[in-house]
């Protein structure tokens, strides 16, 4: 009535609306559609990256809206750190701002492919650390209606790069747009508990507390192996040359381990010495571990069927070597054999042990003296008197004539 009003006196007429399905359509689109301010599909980008040195670590994070605006962020840790917790750190807290700013669906990228692929689920997080890290970034990621993380190279993360490389160097107080902040411990931490007595805890006690044993003699050994452990983040590890740090293990936690790394999912049933080493390459130690890997290597039904086993003798060799050439020979008479000319029938033969040259002669009859003029035309006159002259029990052998002739040049006789 009232637009009848106002319109009659530019001869209008009015006439009121006999249908209201345009008018449903028009009130469920104003009911339904909501808060306009975010469109569907339109997603923030957040580009993340966290830095570690030997004492702290820094984060990097720019947050970009629709729109356009930009938000800049460094944290700077004030606490040993890794690489990969750096990373997961990072993530954390670029989630955190977005879900401060009221952003409801997110793109990050990030330049680590251990982080983008464990939380993607392309990879296995099997540090209790990494999935602690893991189980809190998804659940954080709940709070969002969507997050898509994807791997990006360095090259086009280098702002966010500079970021945590600043903040783990010294804070940029200077730029004064930047979001400065710091965080004095880390968002997971990993709570170990003792399982029982191991061969740890005396280590650990002197590392930690300086506790030592009353014995003046056992006090300075613990000191000397002590020495070699370090203690991080409450996690005993052992120190090397020329090898990284080597997680300590507690006995209940080696049958796991053994199992895992000779018939795991890289696994292939390799020996007790090799298993031993490959721990060891893996990152873990205890002191049994070598006795322990052969005797679980006996108890693999797998490797003692397949196993490659060396066929080698019962006893070991006996290598009958000399120290130099010529300076042990063995003498030995042969035949008899068809009479050659001269009546020859006998050969005489000498072998030196140490090069195996051979000298040999034939002999028309066997005697003490045939065989002492062998031994001075063959061997001593062309090679030098030996050490040591090896001969069987013969009777031309041990004749005292022949036996005197090898005393008179200093050479000594065995007999084999």
């Amino acid at each position: 009535m009232t637009w009848a009003i106002e319109l009659s006196q530019y001869d209008l007429r009015y006439e009121p609306r006999h249908t209201i399905k345009a008018q449903a359509m028009a009130d469920f689109l104003v009911e339904v559609v909501g808060d306009p301010t975010e469109e569907a599909g339109i997603r923030w980008r957040l580009h993340v990256d966290g830095a570690s040195n030997q004492t702290s670590g820094g984060a990097g994070i720019i947050l970009e809206s629709p729109a356009g605006v930009i938000y800049e962020q460094s944290i700077k840790f004030k606490f040993p750190i890794s690489n990969n917790q750096a990373e997961y750190e990072a993530l954390l807290g670029g989630l955190i701002l977005a879900r401060e700013v009221g952003a409801t669906r997110l793109e990050v990228c990030s330049d680590s492919q251990v982080v983008t692929s464990q939380v993607n689920g392309s990879y296995q997080a099997r540090d209790s650390l990494m999935q602690k890290y893991l189980k809190k970034v998804k659940e954080l990621a709940k709070q969002f209606k969507e997050v898509a993380i994807q791997h990006v190279p360095r090259e086009r993360n280098t702002r966010a790069n500079l970021l945590s490389k600043l903040a783990s160097t010294k804070p940029g107080v200077s730029n004064r747009s930047l979001i400065q902040g710091m965080i004095k411990e880390p968002a997971v931490t990993l709570h170990l508990t003792k399982i029982g007595p191991s061969w740890m805890d005396p280590i650990t006690d002197f590392l930690e507390n300086g506790k030592l044993p009353k014995d003046e003699k056992e006090a300075k050994a613990l000191r000397r192996e002590a020495a070699r452990y370090a203690i991080i983040q409450g996690q005993l590890f052992k120190k090397g040359l020329s090898q990284p740090l080597l997680k300590c293990l507690h006995p209940d936690q080696t049958d796991y381990v053994l199992k895992e790394v000779h018939k795991g999912c890289c696994g292939h049933h390799i020996g007790g010495k090799a298993l031993a080493k490959k721990l060891i390459r893996a990152g873990y130690y205890w002191p049994s571990m070598m006795v322990d890997s052969k005797e679980f290597v006996r108890k693999c039904v797998k490797y003692q069927e397949n196993a490659n086993f060396n066929r080698a003798p019962a006893t070991e060799l006996s290598l009958l070597t000399s120290s130099r050439p010529f300076a042990q020979w063995g003498v030995d008479l042969l035949g008899p054999f068809p009479v050659g000319p001269g009546q020859v029938k006998y050969p005489i033969v000498a072998i030196d042990y140490y090069t195996k040259w051979i000298e040999a002669e034939p002999l028309a009859s066997i005697s003490s003296a045939n065989c002492r003029k062998f031994m001075w035309r063959q061997v001593i006159t062309r090679f030098g008197i030996p050490e040591v002259v090896i001969s069987d029990n013969g009777t031309q052998f041990t004749d005292k004539k022949f036996m005197e002739f090898l005393a008179g040049l200093g050479i000594k006789q065995k007999f084999s």
